[in-house]
């Protein structure tokens, strides 16, 4: 094997790493914002912010799986008006050049009409 041919490969095997830190980090973004919108769906459907947040909490748990350890504690408000649910995540990136991506994921939710 020549120098070049070992030094392509390990950049190849670089750039991968990296695009599969990316895809994954995208995937931990879809199910905090899942997550905040199921909660919602709970806390306006029991009008409390506990049973928010912990359908959050279950949620982001189940998406996760391991990586659910970077993100905080759902903080959720159940209003009359309807409900809002917020989680912050930092996930750490796979290399040690890659920066760590910090995140967060909002949803708001009107309460249904009653006649």
């Amino acid at each position: 094997m020549t120098a070049a041919f070992v030094a392509t490969t390990g950049f190849t095997m670089l750039l991968l790493v990296v695009v599969a830190n990316l895809l994954v980090l995208r995937y931990a973004d879809g199910i905090l914002q899942a997550a905040v919108e199921e909660g919602v769906r709970q806390g306006v459907a029991t009008g409390d912010p506990v049973s928010c947040a912990a359908r959050v909490g279950s949620v982001v748990a189940d998406g996760l799986g391991p990586m659910a350890s970077a993100a905080a504690p759902a903080t959720c408000t159940v209003a009359p008006e309807g409900a809002a649910a917020e989680v912050h995540a930092t996930f750490g990136g796979w290399l040690p050049l890659v920066p760590a991506h910090v995140t967060s994921a909002t949803a708001h939710s009107a309460a249904p009409a009653v006649d």
